[in-house]
């Protein structure tokens, strides 16, 4: 089945270029002239990739971008941006995989394309974990001891760059530090079991030597599945992750 990108500009002729190259590069091309037509479109087509322009009449690209990435049923689909606008404007707007400045070259954005479908599509091949750890030493570890599994791992090293990770893909598992900066393990942890896209995923948390009984109590009742002490021996851990993995493919 062919890949579905919705392309959204303003400018018909550079939605036709647009359209003739993706056509071509084996692409099903859906079209939008304004912000309004593009959110419901991507609300009843669910494309496998948006390119959006941010220079529009009425809702401009980036009230586009926010409305999408604010919207459960179609916030992982991956947006291109398409502008005259700088780079540093750009990196504003969240959940973009990537943009190109106009005027670019047709082949350019299709390969862009087909590298942002096959970059996000592969977490949908095999089961996943996503590990979110401050200690990088910790996400090797855990990554090395499983890499012989099937499983593709991502890594995160602290809540809120865990929150980047979960726009474009959704884990079967999710491995998370208790003590981080920016947004600690209980912050994330009650984050994610208020998202109903979310709220049912697995979640082994990782603590230090010591944890009182109401913080274990308090990680329980926000949703925790289950609770390894630091240091741990890895093959425990595995143990653990193999259990609840085999666990979720019999439903």
């Amino acid at each position: 089945m062919k890949k579905k990108i919705l392309v959204v500009d303003d400018e018909q002729d550079i939605r036709e270029i647009i359209k003739i190259s993706l056509t071509d590069s084996g692409f099903q091309v859906l079209e939008a002239a304004d912000g309004k037509t593009a959110i419901e479109l991507a609300r009843k087509e669910k494309p496998d990739l948006i390119t959006l322009d941010i220079m529009m009449p009425g809702i401009d690209g980036f009230q586009v971008a926010k409305i999408i990435k604010q919207d459960p049923a179609i916030a992982d689909i991956p947006i291109i941006i398409l502008s005259v606008l700088s780079q540093d404007k750009n990196k504003y707007v969240q959940g973009i995989v990537d943009y190109i400045s106009k005027p670019f070259k047709p082949e350019e954005l299709a390969a862009k394309i087909k590298e942002a479908i096959e970059k996000t599509g592969t977490f949908d091949k095999s089961k996943n974990i996503l590990i979110v750890d401050d200690d990088p030493d910790v996400i090797d570890i855990i990554t090395l001891s499983l890499k012989d599994k099937g499983l593709t791992l991502v890594g995160a090293n602290n809540g809120l760059q865990a929150l980047e990770k979960l726009k474009i893909f959704i884990p079967n598992l999710i491995i998370v530090d208790i003590h981080m900066p920016k947004m600690n393990g209980f912050e994330l942890i009650k984050h994610l079991k208020k998202e109903p896209k979310f709220n049912s995923i697995p979640i082994i948390v990782l603590t230090g030597t010591y944890i009182s009984k109401e913080d274990k109590q308090h990680g329980l009742t926000l949703g925790a599945t289950k609770y390894i002490t630091k240091p741990f021996a890895i093959e425990v851990l595995v143990k653990e992750i193999e259990e609840i993995i085999c666990r979720e493919q019999k439903y």
